[in-house]
């Protein structure tokens, strides 16, 4: 997996993927001068998602740079949901805001049909702030609510450090196994030594 600055170049794959059949009802969309006029914002950053096919997601955020220190996720797509991208873009694109962009909040919004969207933001540590009722248009003439979520710089780092405290926990204990595995291997190794000398 590989996230890269996304250029014009990318406006093409960025919109086939926002267009992919099934997408409407969860993932906005937007012409190619609404991009261009995004892109060229000095607040705003496009990021692509690449795996070893090509282009396997992007997302948009907005207020890099801003006074207030608060960035917004105002767009992300996965090519092909379900494979587990979404939750490690998700978590890169936080990281990325918090330690390079200096942002001390990072925020979201999502459709509260969206569950699948809403579970990967619930694992990467965003909370709930509320609800925005009938917020969205659709194209049906009917308007969708959006739940807003959220997570504070300070509220990632603990998350940070208890990943790298269990992390570490988790190879303390592979290191035990192997220690065991191996007092074992050389115990039975003795064994069969010491019986070839008798």
């Amino acid at each position: 997996m590989n996230i890269r600055p996304a250029t014009l170049s990318d406006l093409p794959a960025i919109m086939a993927i926002e267009r992919t059949e099934g997408f409407d009802a969860y993932v906005g969309r937007s012409e190619r001068a609404q991009h261009e006029a995004l892109m060229a914002a000095a607040d705003c950053r496009y990021l692509m998602l690449e795996d070893e096919t090509g282009a396997a997601g992007f997302a948009i955020l907005q207020g890099v740079g801003a006074a207030n220190g608060v960035v917004y996720l105002k767009r992300i797509a996965i090519r092909s949901p379900g494979k587990g991208f979404g939750k490690r873009f998700l978590s890169a694109l936080i990281r990325l805001s918090f330690d390079d962009y200096g942002a001390e909040k990072f925020w979201l919004d999502a459709f509260e049909t969206n569950a699948r969207a809403r579970h990967v933001y619930t694992a990467c540590g965003l909370q709930l702030d509320g609800v925005l009722r009938e917020h969205y248009p659709l194209a049906d003439g009917t308007r969708a609510n959006l739940v807003v979520m959220s997570i504070l710089k300070r509220e990632w780092v603990e998350i940070e450090a208890r990943r790298q405290s269990r992390l570490v926990a988790e190879a303390d204990a592979r290191d035990a196994e192997t220690a065991e595995f191996m007092d074992a291997a050389f115990a039975d190794l003795a064994r069969s030594d010491a019986g070839k000398d008798v």
